[in-house]
């Protein structure tokens, strides 16, 4: 475990305010303007107040596994561009903790770095433990070994798990203490459970009672769903105003501030074509947020992140979100980053206005209704008024269609579902449904990196084999009389699991039938007698039994004995978990051959010969014969090549993303020097009449690949000049590898400077 103090470990006990108290100064802190030295974090019904001073928390989610080290210098660059102050992030505990009591905080998983980098642009990070984190990642972030622990029950007020979730939340909280605020770190908030809606009242009450025992001197946080009573209850939503929770809230939990952790953006799933959310929705949801008196605000995600490895939940895609200010690959989302940039920066300017006074009750404001101005109920006016004249006013109009408003006798003209904000001489200084003209909309253009069709060689994982054997090696196998269920017996280390046995074909004629009692998010591969009969796969994102089939010719079969293998595929363990909650894969219930229920004995296999070899590294590269002419169209399938980058390219990887064309492959995982760039598919995305959830507005490329182009991060790629390796192992059989191809998306905008 790494971790580099370079925070005073001064330690100063701060209480937490929770009442309104005199007034503050209101301004836009960062934090540079208090490193290096401990400060002091409390609130009061406004908001978090730093060293005495209240302040305007601009937020934006980055993952620190679903990004890389060598991305974090300037993805916090970019948030700093965009005008936040903050940066937010869960804690992900199966990937600190895959195996129990072994911590790895390596690579992607090094939080102190990610803290420390966050920390040398001057932002604040809100950490969000959890531990159980959701998040449309793997089990809501919860390791598979806990399904293992004698009666636990997640999420509840129940021994065993709370003795897991106190350890872990401790263990945290000791790696993370150099950078609390009280050590002059940049975590200024924290954040205990995760959307709990379960009403289990003795739990709440558990984890308030842990975070006052904790007393790492900053505010806790509970999201979207019940609270303890020394947390601050925190809103997750399309909009927090038009939902109602601005009104509520104050009501509700007097003497808290208006904070809103996750603005969504949402995220991707597979089959599904691209969902978009409007940038002048984005905004106007954010400017009558803090208008209506809010003081902290998040996008969630604001760089959308990519589920390298197997680490997405089930059904979803590579690129987590992908609609986001920061695109997943990390390119600026124009024309929503800008639109919603020049709306931050209004924002900052006006802070000690918008702070140095308590909210202003909203002001009706008339609107035209083609005879008259009259009142009514979605049309209104937040004032702050200012000193030497200096004030700032929020026009809101929540009406489906365009609205002729007055106000102070002037006439607005308020688009749909918009905010117009004015200066102290009525002047409109932001429209949310106005995009600046001079924003640059086409700001990317993709260009070829690789462009002659690779060397590919091939390699195919044996079939019709109980213990099958390469150069020597052999898979340890496990005998069992019945199928055991995935996860249980691979602790999720890889996504594939063999399940071989003997049965009696006796009827080689019509149609045979085989069913398998599986769950949601699983594919299967059959094969009988080594002969491939298909693949039956469920990528909803969902959890849940599911019976998986394949019908197949039977005249190709004589009477005999013949082994059956499937090979299961999880597609994603499911992010949903509460009480006695427990996500299983692979096979879970019977196996009908032929209408007879099959009795066993089985062989299983964790993962693949190809895994157990990591032929996707240098050094396993050659355990296996690799055949000079790729075989295509065929299943189970590895193919490896080694190219060198051409000088030509842009060679700052992180601004001018390398990424991998997937065109004429089917389904598996690439691999990059030795790292898993994630799990690919060329399945269509469709589009329906509406768009598939919550805060989307509209679909884009409608029944083209769901996700066609896949990141390489920079920090895995050797320069021009010296050798890679491309590995990619395609589960149901590459078409064309003459289309596959490496190209780079360059950002023709210096935003920097921009």
């Amino acid at each position: 475990m790494r971790v580099q103090v370079f925070f005073s470990l001064v330690l100063l006990f701060i209480s937490i305010e929770s009442s309104f108290g005199a007034a503050k100064e209101g301004t836009f802190l960062t934090y540079a303007d208090v490193k290096g030295s401990p400060y002091n974090v409390t609130y009061d019904a406004r908001s978090l107040i730093i060293n005495n001073q209240r302040t305007l928390l601009l937020a934006g989610v980055i993952h620190y596994p679903r990004s890389t080290p060598g991305m974090w210098p300037y993805l916090m660059q970019m948030a700093v561009a965009n005008g936040l102050n903050t940066i937010q992030t869960y804690v992900f505990w199966n990937f600190h903790e895959h195996d129990r009591d072994v911590y790895d905080f390596d690579g992607r998983g090094d939080l102190a770095l990610f803290l420390e980098t966050a920390a040398e642009y001057g932002l604040f990070v809100n950490l969000r433990i959890g531990p159980y984190v959701c998040a449309e990642y793997s089990y809501g972030g919860l390791p598979v070994w806990l399904n293992g622990i004698p009666g636990i029950s997640f999420r509840s007020y129940n021994m065993p798990w709370m003795l897991e979730m106190y350890r872990f939340t401790a263990d945290i909280l000791n790696y993370v203490d150099p950078y609390l605020a009280r050590n002059g770190g940049p975590i200024i908030i924290a954040q205990i459970e995760n959307e709990y809606n379960d009403g289990d009242q003795k739990y709440v009450d558990w984890c308030g009672q842990i975070v006052a025992e904790f007393n790492i001197g900053i505010p806790w946080i509970m999201c979207n769903g019940m609270s303890a009573n020394n947390t601050i209850e925190t809103c997750n939503s399309c909009n927090c105003y038009d939902a109602g929770w601005v009104t509520n809230h104050p009501k509700q939990y007097p003497g808290q501030p208006l904070m809103w952790t996750e603005n969504e953006g949402w995220f991707q799933q597979w089959g599904v074509a691209k969902a978009i959310r409007e940038p002048e929705d984005l905004a106007y949801s954010v400017a009558e947020f803090i208008g209506g008196g809010g003081s902290y605000h998040s996008y969630y995600m604001w760089h959308g992140g990519n589920n390298y490895g197997n680490i997405g939940g089930s059904g979803i895609t590579t690129m987590y979100a992908d609609d986001t200010n920061l695109h997943a690959d990390g390119t600026p989302n124009e024309p929503k980053f800008s639109h919603l940039g020049n709306l931050h920066f209004l924002l900052q300017k006006y802070a000690p206005i918008l702070l140095g006074q308590n909210i202003p009750a909203a002001q009706s404001i008339p609107w035209w209704n083609g005879n008259a101005f009259i009142n009514g109920t979605q049309q209104f006016a937040y004032t702050y008024s200012g000193r030497n004249g200096v004030g700032l006013t929020f026009l809101i109009s929540q009406a489906n269609v365009p609205v002729l408003t007055q106000f102070l006798n002037v006439n607005y003209t308020l688009a749909p579902n918009s905010v117009k904000i004015l200066n102290q001489e009525l002047q409109v200084l932001y429209d949310t449904s106005v995009v600046a003209p001079n924003i640059p909309i086409n700001n990317t253009v993709i260009n070829p990196v690789t462009t002659e069709p690779f060397t590919f060689q091939s390699w195919t994982e044996p079939t019709n084999s109980t213990n099958p054997v390469i150069n020597g090696a052999s898979v340890p196998t496990v005998g069992n009389q019945i199928p055991i269920e995935q996860l249980n017996f691979t602790n999720d280390d890889t996504i594939y699991m063999w399940y071989r046995t003997n049965v009696t074909f006796s009827f080689p004629y019509g149609t045979p039938l085989i069913t398998v009692g599986t769950r949601m998010a699983n594919a299967l591969h059959f094969f009988l007698g080594g002969k491939y009969l298909g693949e039956w796969a469920d990528y909803s994102h969902d959890q849940g039994n599911a019976t998986g089939y394949i019908a197949f010719d039977g005249s190709q079969f004589g009477e005999g004995v013949y082994l059956l293998e499937i090979l299961s595929i999880s597609l994603g363990i499911d992010n949903g978990v509460g009480p006695n909650q427990f996500e299983a894969k692979g096979i879970v219930g019977a196996v009908v051959f032929m209408g007879t229920i099959l009795n066993g004995p089985w062989v299983l296999q964790k993962g693949l010969i190809g895994e157990f070899l990591q032929i996707y590294t240098s050094e396993g590269l050659n355990s296996v014969k690799w055949q000079s002419t790729p075989v295509v169209n065929h299943p189970l399938t590895w193919y490896t090549t080694v190219f060198q980058l051409p000088s030509t390219i842009n060679t700052d990887t992180s601004a001018n993303p390398l990424l991998l064309d997937v065109t004429g492959l089917g389904r598996g995982h690439a691999f990059f020097n030795g790292n898993d760039i994630g799990n690919y598919w060329t399945i269509d995305g469709a589009c329906y009449d509406s768009p598939p959830c919550c805060c989307q507005q509209a679909q884009v490329n409608c029944f083209e690949a769901t996700q066609g182009l896949y990141h390489i991060p920079p920090d895995w790629l050797n320069p021009p000049g010296q050798n890679n390796t491309l590995t990619i192992f395609d589960e149901i059989g590459a078409n064309d590898l003459t289309t596959v191809r490496i190209v780079q998306r360059v950002v023709t905008v210096n935003y920097l400077d921009y």
